[in-house]
C-alpha cells in the first residue's frame, strides 16, 4: 500500500510542475515572432503531454501494484486455511 501511496505522490508532484511550466509560462502576444509562437505552443503542448503522461503511468502502475497486493492476500489466506486444516486434520 506504501508503493501505491508514493507512487500517486509522485505522479501529483510531476504532474504539478508541468501544469506549472504549461500555465505559468507569460506569453507577450504582441513582441513575438511566429516562430516564438509557435515554439511556445510546442513548449506548452510538451508540457501538458508530461503530465498526462505521468497520470497515465501512475495509473497503470497502481493497478499492476493493486493485482500484485490482491494475489499476495489471497495467497495468505489460502496458505491460513489449510494450515487450520492441516493441524485439525493432523493424527498422532
Amino acid at each position: 500500500m506504501k508503493a501505491i501511496v508514493r507512487n500517486i505522490l509522485l505522479a501529483c508532484l510531476i504532474s504539478m510542475f508541468a501544469f506549472f511550466g504549461a500555465v505559468g509560462r507569460k506569453h507577450t502576444k504582441d513582441k513575438m515572432t511566429e516562430a516564438q509562437k509557435a515554439e511556445a505552443r510546442k513548449e506548452t503542448l510538451t508540457c501538458l503531454a508530461v503530465a498526462f503522461i505521468a497520470c497515465g503511468a501512475c495509473a497503470w502502475r497502481c493497478n499492476v501494484l493493486y493485482k500484485r497486493i490482491n494475489e499476495e492476500r489471497e495467497y495468505r489466506r489460502r496458505f491460513n486455511d489449510y494450515s487450520r486444516n492441516a493441524s485439525f486434520n493432523r493424527r498422532y
